[in-house]
Formats: C-alpha cells, sequence, structure tokens
C-alpha cells in the first residue's frame, strides 16, 4: 500500500459505511390509498376522485408525489378505484417518469382502508410510506420519518382531538392504542394519515393486516389492524407538531386547505 493509498483508506471506509447505511434507511416505495368516493365531500366529489381536487395550482396528489420524489421515494403503488381512470391518466400526463403500479380494489364502494391496504400489500412485500390519499403536508414531514429503519413510524399532530379524527394513545413515545374510537381526552394527538413501516415490522403488520381484512370488517380503517396487533413493539410516535399538514374529509377542510395550508407552500 502507498502512502497515497494509506490516507485514501480510512475515507474510502468511512464513505462506504455511510453508503451503506443510507442504503439500510432509504426506503423507495410509498403506498397509496386513493379508492374511495369520499361521499362527505360532495358536491366536490360528485366526479372528481379526492386527491385530484385542486389545492393551488396542483392537485392534492400532485403535492404527494412531489414531496415523495424529493426524498428519492420513485416507485408508488396506488390503490384506485373511484373514478380510477381520472387519476391514471394524471399521473401518465404530469408524471411520466413516476414508476406507477396501480392496483385496483373493484369493492371500493362497500371496503374502506383496511381491505385497500391489503390488496396494496398482496402486490408489493417490502418497506414502504403510507400516505392516506387525502393529506395535504409539508414535505418536511417525510423527512421526520426517514431515519425510521425497524418499526411503524406514525406522523402525529400533537393537540387536542376531535371525535371523527384517528387519535393515539401513547408511552413515551410507543403506541399503545389508535383509532377513532379512543377517547381524546386520553390521547396525545392526531395520526394524519402519513407514515413509514420499515423492518420485521412490516411482516407482522402484514400478518395482521391479512387477519383483519375479512368479512364483518369491510368498513374499518387500516388503523384498526395497528390497534389490534397483539405486539405493538417498534410502532412509534414521530411528532410533527408545527409542519402544515391537514386532512381534507369535509368542506370546511378543504377551504382550510385552500386558504391556510396552502400559504405555507407558496415557496416550492
Amino acid at each position: 500500500m502507498t502512502g497515497l493509498d494509506a490516507i485514501r483508506q480510512p475515507w474510502l471506509n468511512e464513505m462506504d459505511i455511510v453508503a451503506r447505511e443510507w442504503v439500510r434507511l432509504h426506503v423507495a416505495h410509498s403506498i397509496i390509498l386513493a379508492a374511495g368516493q369520499s361521499v362527505r365531500l360532495r358536491p366536490l366529489t360528485n366526479d372528481l376522485p379526492k386527491c385530484l381536487l385542486p389545492m393551488g395550482p396542483k392537485t392534492i396528489l400532485d403535492w404527494q408525489l412531489e414531496s415523495l420524489a424529493a426524498i428519492g421515494v420513485t416507485n408508488v403503488i396506488l390503490v384506485v378505484g373511484y373514478r380510477r381512470e381520472l387519476i391514471e391518466q394524471h399521473v401518465r400526463d404530469h408524471f411520466p417518469g413516476l414508476n406507477v403500479r396501480y392496483v385496483v380494489n373493484p369493492d371500493f364502494a362497500t371496503t374502506n382502508t383496511l381491505f385497500s391496504l391489503k390488496l396494496a400489500l398482496e402486490a408489493y412485500h417490502g418497506d414502504f410510506y403510507y400516505l392516506n390519499a387525502d393529506v395535504v403536508f409539508d414535505e418536511q414531514i417525510l423527512r421526520r420519518l426517514e431515519p425510521g429503519s425497524d418499526g411503524g413510524f406514525l406522523a402525529i399532530d400533537r393537540k387536542q382531538c376531535r371525535e371523527e379524527e384517528v387519535k393515539v394513545v401513547v408511552q413515551g413515545n410507543r403506541v399503545l392504542g389508535i383509532g377513532k374510537h379512543l377517547d381524546p381526552a386520553t390521547c396525545y394527538g392526531e395520526f394524519i394519515g402519513v407514515a413509514k413501516f420499515a423492518g420485521s415490522f412490516v411482516d407482522k403488520f402484514r400478518k395482521t393486516v391479512y387477519q383483519e381484512a375479512v368479512p364483518g370488517n369491510e368498513m374499518k380503517f387500516f388503523e384498526h389492524a395497528l390497534d389490534v396487533m397483539r405486539d405493538k413493539s417498534g410502532l412509534t410516535v414521530v411528532d410533527i407538531t408545527g409542519l402544515p399538514c391537514v386532512e381534507v374529509d369535509f368542506p370546511e377542510d378543504y377551504e382550510y386547505a385552500v386558504t391556510q395550508v396552502l400559504e405555507t407552500f407558496k415557496m416550492k
């Protein structure tokens, strides 16, 4: 080994370690659930999927796909159903370089996100970012989730929750319960519908989704599977309080997103 090699070797070893760590932490896939009819937003969604509602110069889906691309996520499993042809055409027109795989939920009118997620997990095995297709959020939320390497990492807005919001009960940073059914008075905050699932946690989560997506649970949200998991170790709160986000469920949510949250994205 020459003197120059001796100087280079530690630096190269360090770079190799950094590169391997980046590969270990980096998740290049996402699952977006966009199959629902969004009846609570009618008439806005009479002829349009919620994710294609205009949000300033873009749609809700545009903001999401661009945020994912900003952290290097270019493989998307998109679960579609209601007016799926519009979603597919929109992606073809605006994101031709994105690697999108469509999974169709043919029972979108009679099932909820638990069943849509089961279909996605049957089509893809691996670590992934999870997005509800109706969430408008700052891309820094994804960056907060990025370091998580083995577990379920849930973006939580710490606040006083309303009855209809998906809430979490925590101990330390560990999630003990999740769902709309929880008492707001005992809850830590709201799960905003953005998460990262990685490592061994994915397998036990998938197993529970398969077990729970059965007749009788058609209208359950996917969070039901997290809530009933016997072993919740690794299910972790990631505090995103203060970062702009809103889940668009009702006309007032849409109005708030357009008039308030969108202001924070003007520089994007």
